[in-house]
């Protein structure tokens, strides 16, 4: 595969024993070499799939629960990742086809590009609102009431895109922080995939939505199903953190 070399595969998984396998049958099924898992404290089997898996070299378990950002950020720093790019991916998705090369081909033939995100599907084929324009304040109210579910949203025409849902984000290098890291670690959960979005557009680079490669995911929507739950809470504080950051820039956006 013309990826393997240049592309390094992160994958956080914390209790997904119901979708772990046939994400490794997938990647093994296209020939991904470097996938590099972060289990953050699984307690259902996730982590004895992983680590009876051909990958078993390339998992770091934690004993911990901690951030979406800093456990992929640890898988970089704990196994020295150097790659011309990073691919995030849910542990929840899964393919028949290499969707990887048409993303890392495209990202290769144009320097302007950022971050490149294939079209994502329900299991059903029903197609997944994955490209997006960045929210304002009213759409953020209705989602996190609940009121505005993601298939209800406005899917953003590509290639262009303000942001790309993080279940599968290919990421070029030079968007890794001056730490070599590549989140902010400041998100508990949420939000991360937006930050690094917006990131890009403020760097001059594109975020491009790309029509020639596809994956499968099953989306929760976890915070969703309860405005009270900690994931709400987490999502509201993520919010409140991008806003601060960016201040005026994403009002101007």
């Amino acid at each position: 595969m013309s990826f393997n070399k240049d592309v390094n595969v992160l994958v956080v998984t914390h209790n997904h024993v119901e979708y772990i396998q046939k994400l490794i049958d997938s990647l093994l099924r296209i020939g991904v070499d470097k996938v590099f898992f972060c289990d953050a404290l699984s307690t259902d089997g996730t982590a004895e799939i992983l680590l009876d898996s051909p990958y078993a070299s390339n998992v770091l378990k934690k004993d911990k629960l901690e951030s979406f950002s800093r456990n992929n950020n640890d898988l970089i720093r704990h196994f020295n990742l150097d790659s011309k790019c990073y691919l995030l991916l849910n542990p929840d998705t899964y393919f028949e086809e290499d969707f990887i090369s048409p993303l890392y081909e495209e990202m290769e033939k144009n320097e302007s590009i950022g971050i490149i995100c294939p079209v994502i599907k329900y299991p059903s084929g029903e197609l997944q609102i994955s490209w997006k324009s960045f929210p304002n304040f009213r759409q953020v109210i209705l989602k996190r009431t609940g009121v505005l579910k993601s298939k209800n949203e406005k899917f953003m025409e590509g290639p262009n895109i303000d942001w790309c849902l993080g279940a599968c984000m290919l990421i070029s290098s030079r968007l890794l922080k001056s730490d070599k890291t590549l989140l902010d670690e400041r998100y508990r959960l949420y939000c991360e995939d937006i930050d690094i979005c917006f990131e890009s557009h403020q760097r001059g680079l594109k975020v491009i939505g790309f029509s020639g490669a596809e994956i499968t995911h099953h989306l929760n929507e976890t915070s969703a199903k309860n405005i009270f739950s900690k994931y709400n809470l987490w999502n509201i504080s993520s919010i409140v953190k991008f806003i601060l950051k960016w201040n005026i820039s994403y009002f101007k956006s």
